[in-house]
């Protein structure tokens, strides 16, 4: 067993954690004589309660503000302190008292039917077909509980506050938390104490709200594990596709935090997969599946899709890859710790791999560029589907040095707590999906760093009172484009030597 701790950060990630976590619960074994594909004891840990009951905890750390919590806490965090506990703390105290208390959110439509329901795990009832128009927090459609310790609730912003805070100033807060909190000492090194055998940790986490604090994390993380493999798809704000402008104070601090931690990542962090904004993600809106393009729900769906079935060969019994194997691979050179994320979901009868891909790391066509390695995984092909997809990725190698390896696996589960896209799915939506996801490199990532280095190399030459305004030192910032030239280079020379 190769357990992994897991890290979520920031609400986009809270949500694809969610749905990543629901896809995890199908897995789990119902009956004694059910079999499974994946080794729940790499992703979850047995938690016994006072009663003897055993239950399945994920292996994770969720952070966010308080208020993006919803009802967790309550609900599905075992052990949490319910109402009753406040009366008995109550008529401990005989004297006089005024009693404030924050009105209890209620809970979620989905959570409702869930209590409610039958043990099935799938399937979409009438009433679960407009859970997308009731969600309001990212936990109201979970189907896990959780340990206390999981749930990391971070003081919500006053008002006036921009979401997206100075690098420093985010910094600042974890340096706060984790002293208040004791983190690192308390919950994490609980999690770790907790494994066997641990294979690493597995990181994903929004970059506008958490990109410093997780910069910082991880700086703390080394400290005490160097030499434990760590993934990580920091999801970005897209500001390197939009043009920006070194006037634009709040998308140049977006700009300037994403940079530095592309930089902490290249080294802290053994692999690296950036995902662009569902905005940036080209050729989504197929034939094939549609929907509201500003529903974090549906969203977040899609991309937990594609990360829960690349990550796949990381928990399939018995094993078919672990995350130093995994880095070994797509990092071959050891220079350059970032890789890609493409694929297609749904994969229809109608789809096929050159005209529905979707690259989610880069605002590129995806066929604009060949593969150096990669990792792909499909989900439910059939016999003629998996001959048609290895006759397109012999088209996609750059060279006779390119290496690459592919699992073939079952299809992706479609839990109730799963959006109802408008699709080519049949009526019943089926309990499963057909999906194809890849983990790759390609002469994109330079591109993308490129993008990075040349904005901050033009902002330093004009030194506009927005750059003033960011809590980052010129001569901070002449050695970060510095280091994004290297940085691009070093995946540049990858790819060239790939290519001879």
């Amino acid at each position: 067993m190769k357990e992994i701790i897991y890290i979520q950060a920031g609400n986009l990630s809270n949500y694809t954690g969610t749905h990543f976590w629901n896809a995890q619960e199908s897995y789990l074994p119902h009956t004694e004589t059910d079999e499974t594909i994946a080794d729940a004891e790499i992703s979850f840990s047995e938690s016994v309660d006072a009663k003897s009951m055993s239950t399945l905890c994920p292996r994770l750390l969720m952070f966010d503000t308080k208020s993006n919590f919803g009802t967790l806490g309550g609900n599905n965090a075992l052990g949490s302190i319910g109402e009753d506990a406040f009366e008995d703390s109550a008529s401990l105290w005989d004297g006089t008292s005024i009693e404030y208390r924050q009105v209890q959110i209620p809970k979620s439509d989905y959570q409702k039917i869930m209590e409610v329901s039958s043990s099935d795990i799938h399937g979409l009832s009438p009433e679960t077909k407009a859970l997308g128009r009731t969600i309001r927090y990212w936990s109201d459609f979970s189907r896990v509980y959780y340990l206390p310790r999981s749930l990391q609730k971070l003081p919500d912003p006053l008002s006036w506050q921009e979401t997206c805070v100075d690098w420093k100033e985010g910094q600042d807060i974890f340096n706060r938390y984790n002293e208040n909190s004791e983190l690192m000492e308390g919950p994490l090194r609980q999690l770790v104490e907790d494994c066997d055998n641990m294979q690493g940790i597995q990181i994903m986490n929004d970059t506008d709200t958490f990109g410093s604090f997780l910069s910082s994390f991880l700086s703390s993380f080394r400290d005490e594990y160097l030499k434990l493999p760590s993934l990580v798809f920091p999801l970005m704000a897209g500001v390197v596709s939009q043009n920006p402008d070194c006037d634009d104070t709040p998308n140049l601090r977006r700009f300037i935090n994403e940079a530095l931690y592309l930089r902490t990542l290249n080294e802290f962090s053994t692999l690296n997969v950036p995902i662009q904004p569902p905005s940036s993600w080209c050729n989504l809106m197929t034939d094939s599946l549609k929907f509201a393009t500003t529903s974090v729900y549906h969203q977040s769906a899609i991309l937990s899709a594609h990360i829960e079935t690349c990550t796949l060969p990381l928990r399939l019994k018995p094993p078919q890859q672990d995350l130093f194997g995994l880095s070994t691979q797509l990092n071959w050179r050891g220079s350059s710790p970032f890789a890609e994320l493409s694929g297609v979901f749904p994969f229809t009868s109608n789809s096929n791999f050159e005209d529905n891909l979707v690259n989610f790391s880069v605002d590129a066509p995806f066929k604009s560029s060949t593969r150096y390695t990669w990792l792909d995984v499909t989900r439910g092909f059939s016999s003629m589907q998996i001959r048609a997809y290895e006759k397109w990725s012999s088209t996609q190698r750059s060279s006779s040095v390119a290496y690459g390896t592919s699992v073939h696996s079952i299809a992706y589960p479609l839990p109730s707590s799963f959006p109802a896209f408008t699709s080519d799915w049949p009526s019943p939506r089926p309990p499963y999906s057909e999906a194809s996801s890849s983990l790759s490199t390609s002469r994109n990532l330079a591109t993308l760093l490129e993008g990075y280095a040349m904005f901050i190399d033009k902002c330093v030459r004009r030194r506009t009172t927005s750059l003033a305004s960011i809590d980052v030192s010129l001569d901070d910032l002449k050695e970060l484009a510095n280091d994004l030239w290297t940085m691009h280079d070093n995946s540049s020379a990858e790819n060239d030597e790939s290519s001879t």
